[in-house]
């Protein structure tokens, strides 16, 4: 398989200075469920990861930046469908948080 060529919509701000920039302003946005609201609480870009905090105060163990670039790479293309169901095949469990993610950073239409 070759290199998936990044093309997305000009209202998508999927970065790391994005997520930092979440993070230090404390951003909040709704998971996929649309009954969690979450916040990414560290980015940590040596160890390419981030946590994130939902309403409830619960911290999430780890999610590797490139597994969410992936996501984010592979929803793009037009590999998966952005819904959560679809990205738990990739990233187990995660699927609800990512969509509610990549939806906030205005990746097309999810």
């Amino acid at each position: 398989m070759g290199k998936i060529i990044e093309i997305y919509p000009k209202s998508c701000s999927f970065s790391w200075e994005k997520l930092r920039e979440m993070k230090d302003n404390q951003i909040e946005f709704w998971a996929g469920d649309g009954l969690n609201r979450i916040r990414i609480v560290e980015v940590n870009e040596k160890e390419g990861k981030l946590y994130m905090v939902s309403h409830t105060g619960k911290k999430t163990w780890p999610l590797k930046f490139r597994k969410l670039e992936e996501v984010h790479n592979k929803i793009h293309s037009g590999e998966i469908a952005p819904i959560p169901y679809e990205i738990d095949k990739l990233v187990p469990t995660w699927g609800s948080y990512i969509t509610g993610l990549l939806k906030y950073l205005g990746c097309g239409n999810i």
